[in-house]
């Protein structure tokens, strides 16, 4: 088979392979909460159509947490209050709407009873909510009751239930609302002036809990004549810290780009998603994946410090031509110093007659001391200048020396001739 028929042959298994792979990686489990109101079957398309997600919508089973799932490794993706403590190995993709406690109490409990004390009552809490079990426990430790004094059930009893404390959008569509032997009830009694206060102080003791209260006739049940005081928090899309960068990234992207087409499903959970939401007010750290898109659109480093980074070239450069003016200047100081050098050497070299060549000779020998001097002291450069000047010295000694011998000394010779000649 030719060398080409076998590079496609491992060119198509490759592509095979990552297809595979890419395929694999696109398919993530969503714990659903019983109360949600929509099509599942929609939402699922939306994932799969977008942004070639299969998204696999998982029922929780009676009394099961959404957090518990998720930390159990049965899905990928679940939804939790933000008063819900913080939990390793769990990381916030984002806020998708803001879940208000509503308050329920059975028909037949009469008005002027405080329905907050909870001995004797039985409390069901849909989805078994994290906040509606913190409300709860705190509700029955400011009470000095203990766990036998009241009971938590899984599944609301007619007739036996007394409270329901329900965490979740407001939505009058919601299936919950069906039960016609419920009434909602303020969180604290309405005639007491307080009664603000106590949210006030919920808000505190359960951090991310804020004051909220539900508008006058949003739902189709008694209580809700007038505007129903209670709390709220925001709930947020989490996941687990494992979740691949690239498949949290492509989440936030199709969530964000598609709220229109989510909330056309479900507007009551999809209408919280918003780009203007503050990662440190979440429970949870923000899944790195969710940080690179949404800072996928603000300037890079350069972009961000430009100003900075030129004002830091600019003086770099300021003093690099600083630097290198100062060098020319000192170079340009020990030129005119080797230049004086000069001048003095020449000056000597003029003065030779061969009369005095030993003073010239002495006063060169000095000059040449006070260069060296200077060179050490670093008042003259070692450079080709300076060679130069050492040659003039060794040139103008050798012409003294010529000088002598052929000037000053010839009448020395002479007059020894003219002595030899006279003794003869």
């Amino acid at each position: 088979m030719p060398f080409f028929c076998y590079q496609k042959l491992y060119c198509l298994l490759l592509l095979a392979v990552l297809a595979g792979c890419n395929g694999h990686n696109k398919e993530v489990r969503f714990h659903v909460l019983n109360h949600w109101d929509m099509n599942h079957e929609l939402i699922e398309e939306i994932f799969h159509q977008q942004a070639a997600i299969n998204v696999q919508l998982v029922h929780s089973t009676p009394g099961q947490s959404a957090l518990a799932s998720l930390q159990a490794g049965e899905t990928d993706l679940a939804l939790v209050n933000n008063s819900t403590p913080f939990t390793s190995g769990v990381r916030a993709i984002m806020p998708v709407y803001k879940s208000v406690l509503h308050l329920m109490v059975r028909e037949d409990i009469a008005d002027g009873e405080d329905v907050r004390l909870l001995r004797g009552k039985t409390i069901f809490i849909p989805n078994n909510s994290l906040a509606g079990r913190r409300l709860v426990e705190l509700l029955a430790k400011r009470q000095g009751l203990e766990e036998g004094d009241y009971r938590l059930v899984d599944v609301p009893e007619t007739g036996k239930t007394d409270l329901v404390i329900f965490f979740g959008p407001i939505n009058p569509d919601s299936p919950i609302w069906d039960r016609k032997d419920f009434r909602l009830v303020n969180l604290a009694p309405t005639q007491a002036e307080g009664a603000n206060l106590s949210r006030t102080g919920l808000s505190y003791l359960l951090p991310g809990m804020e004051v909220m209260e539900i508008p006058a006739r949003t739902y189709p049940i008694n209580g809700n004549e007038l505007a129903v005081k209670t709390i709220g928090v925001d709930t947020l899309l989490v996941t687990r810290k494992d979740l691949s960068i690239n498949m949290a990234y492509l989440l936030a992207k199709t969530l964000f780009e598609n709220k229109a087409r989510f909330m056309a499903v479900a507007p009551s959970i999809f209408s919280g998603i918003r780009f203007s939401f503050d990662p440190l007010e979440l429970n949870f750290p923000l899944h790195p994946g969710v940080r690179r898109y949404l800072e996928r659109d603000e300037p890079g480093f350069l972009e961000r410090y430009a100003e900075t980074i030129n004002m830091l070239v600019y003086l770099v450069f300021l003093l690099i031509s600083s630097f290198l003016a100062f060098a020319r200047w000192r170079a340009h100081r020990k030129k005119d110093r080797i230049d004086t050098f000069y001048t003095r050497a020449l000056g000597i070299r003029e003065q030779a007659d061969g009369l005095n060549n030993t003073e010239l000779k002495q006063q060169l020998l000095a000059l040449e001391q006070e260069a060296f001097h200077s060179l050490i002291g670093e008042k003259l450069a070692a450079n080709e200048s300076f060679r130069i000047f050492t040659d003039l010295l060794g040139r103008i000694h050798q012409e003294l020396e010529s000088t002598r011998t052929t000037g000053s000394d010839v009448p020395a010779v002479f007059a020894e001739a003219l002595g030899a000649e006279q003794k003869s």
